[in-house]
């Protein structure tokens, strides 16, 4: 047989020269994919705050950073990359995403709503490679609470403004002494009162510590008494009186080594009605007396048949939410007609009834 070396050699030299290649292709980063999305969020909310809407939610339980071990040490690795918050309008199929929320937060204002419009709200927690939605069974209370009709109803959020301050006195007062506790307190609110112009009752001491003596107190606003001044300009005024040091009003009880304004104003969520066992109710318009009655039953017939083409639409009457108040809306109202509002005080009070 004859041999040809020269071809032998070539072979060998190709074979190398691909196993080289290959080792070459093969050795080389490779993206990874992460296949594991991270858990939804829950508690998904609208809420409207009387002039946008506010969508709260409870975060994903992967929305925190852990430490992995990698190379015999541990490296941050984050679960979730943020939240992404979709809207949709009544009748239309497509959700437009309205923004993105950051790891760590949960909430979102939307204030391009418009007043007369339905709308759904989702939100979705996001990684580097995958999108979750939330889990929702259509028609639940959890999926009722992510729907909003934006109209003329009582908001779902009210802005609540808590005049406050704290003052700290050179005096000296035992404050296990419940007595001379009581005496400092009425003494303290008559000297105020009378500084500022105001009823002692709009003056609510709420804690008096040692430390010399420190007082907490808020100022109350109150209706029937517009010839006083507001609980903020009040307090302006105090903190005026204290900066100068012309006089001590308060010498009586001690002088003021300090004076700080302590107001703080948070938007409060008012909760849903509900009956004795927890049970959304949705007829209960008016949000007054303790029960959906008939004064909710005149409130509606009087929206029954409008559209969201009538300018006069009002969205909180559309129920079973399709842009039209009409027999849907009716039958679901009607089964809301006498049932007792559990939580009906605890409502009032937050929206000032």
């Amino acid at each position: 047989m004859r041999s040809h070396p020269h071809r032998l050699l070539c072979v060998v030299a190709l074979v190398v020269t691909m196993l080289t290649a290959s080792w070459a292709v093969d050795s080389g980063p490779i993206a990874s994919v992460d296949n594991i999305p991270p858990a939804p969020v829950t508690e998904l909310r609208a809420l409207n705050t009387g002039t946008d809407v506010l969508v709260t939610w409870t975060q994903s339980i992967d929305d925190a950073v852990s430490f992995s071990p990698f190379g015999g040490s541990y490296v941050p690795r984050g679960g979730v990359n943020g939240y992404r918050v979709y809207r949709t309008q009544q009748g239309e199929d497509t959700a437009e995403l309205i923004g993105i929320a950051a790891p760590g937060q949960d909430q979102f204002t939307d204030a391009e709503a418009v007043t007369g419009s339905t709308y759904i709200y989702s939100v979705k927690a996001f990684d580097l490679d995958n999108e979750t939605d939330p889990e929702i069974v259509p028609g639940s209370a959890s999926d009722l609470a992510r729907v909003i009709a934006l109209g003329t109803a009582p908001p779902d959020v009210v802005v609540v403004t808590k005049v406050q301050s704290q003052m700290t006195f050179d005096a000296v007062i035992d404050v296990a002494d419940e007595a001379a506790v009581e005496v400092f307190v009425t003494d303290f609110v008559t000297l105020l009162a009378n500084l500022l112009g105001i009823d002692p009752s709009r003056i609510s001491v709420t804690g008096v510590a040692q430390g010399s003596v420190i007082v907490d107190f808020e100022i109350l606003d109150v209706e029937g008494a517009a010839d006083e001044p507001t609980a903020e300009t009040a307090l302006a005024e105090l903190l005026t009186i204290v900066a100068d040091d012309t006089a001590d009003e308060f010498a009586t009880i001690g002088p003021v080594l300090e004076i700080v304004d302590n107001t703080t104003t948070d938007a409060v969520i008012i909760p849903l009605p509900v009956d004795a066992n927890g049970n959304i109710i949705v007829g209960w318009f008016t949000r007054s007396g303790t029960q959906v009655d008939f004064d909710d039953f005149f409130a509606f017939a009087d929206n029954f048949g409008r559209t969201d083409a009538d300018p006069a639409f009002d969205g909180s009457f559309d129920v079973v939410p399709n842009g039209a108040v009409d027999f849907d809306d009716f039958f679901a109202f009607a089964d809301s007609f006498g049932k007792i509002v559990a939580n009906a005080s605890e409502i009032q009070a937050l929206l000032g009834q």
